[in-house]
């Protein structure tokens, strides 16, 4: 009986330094920190370096997520034999895949711009497309930076729409008074900074309690290491 508790537990060692050996591999090969990686899964990047140190294991929920994250599968995350050369750089191809969406808007724009030259009455009023163009490029890059790209990303993204609607507005519309657009984009442009500095300072405070708390259970944690968990980041 003791033979097979010792070497279940030896296997459940050899996962985690193999689960801890791959996401610090992946994570590197995507080129992101681990607070960048934290924050897509909505962790703490306390919790990534624990993973790392192979002093815990993410529950298969959040596996899954990595493995989605690094182009890989989940098997691949608990493989030895995880350095191939088809794994390369997941986050180039996703960077590739946001430059060549914001290049469609453009192109679609450009279309737009002689298909009104040639066939409207007002052809003088095509470059709007143009103009029309920018808020739609930041509506498409908001989309992708929320899903594989850090939150300071989307917060630039969501404050060029707000700026960039309010100027289409202002040249689609030139009419007296219009100019007080900018001023109601200034206002969303408070309110995007607060939400911002809300959400931040949310999961700062999130990841200090935690900390606390780590303090005050060090001598617990000391005695029974196996009951020290990682806590998603609020």
């Amino acid at each position: 009986m003791s033979y097979n508790s010792g070497m279940i537990e030896r296997d459940d060692e050899k996962v985690k330094r193999t689960v801890a050996s791959n996401i610090a591999h992946y994570r590197k090969e995507c080129n992101l920190t681990q607070d960048e990686l934290a924050e897509m899964i909505f962790y703490s990047g306390k919790s990534v370096s624990k993973w790392e140190r192979g002093d815990g294991l993410p529950d298969v929920c959040v596996l899954v997520a990595l493995a989605d994250i690094f182009g890989v599968t989940p098997n691949d995350m608990l493989s030895e034999k995880h350095r191939k050369a088809h794994h390369a750089q997941p986050q180039l191809k996703r960077n590739i895949i946001t430059l060549m969406s914001l290049s469609l808007v453009w192109l679609i724009a450009t279309m737009v711009y002689f298909f009104i030259r040639l066939g409207t009455p007002q052809p003088h009023r095509a470059w709007l497309a143009f103009i029309v163009a920018i808020p739609v490029m930041f509506i498409v890059a908001i989309v992708l930076t929320s899903l594989w790209h850090p939150r300071p990303l989307v917060f630039l993204c969501i404050s060029g729409l707000v700026w960039s609607l309010a100027l289409a507005i202002h040249l689609a519309f030139p009419i007296e008074g219009m100019f007080l657009v900018y001023v109601v984009a200034a206002v969303l442009q408070l309110l995007i900074i607060l939400w911002y500095l809300l959400v931040n300072t949310s999961l700062l405070s999130g990841i200090g309690g935690r900390k606390k708390q780590a303090a005050a259970k060090q001598p617990e944690a000391a005695a029974d290491p196996g009951e020290a968990s990682e806590e998603p980041a609020e």
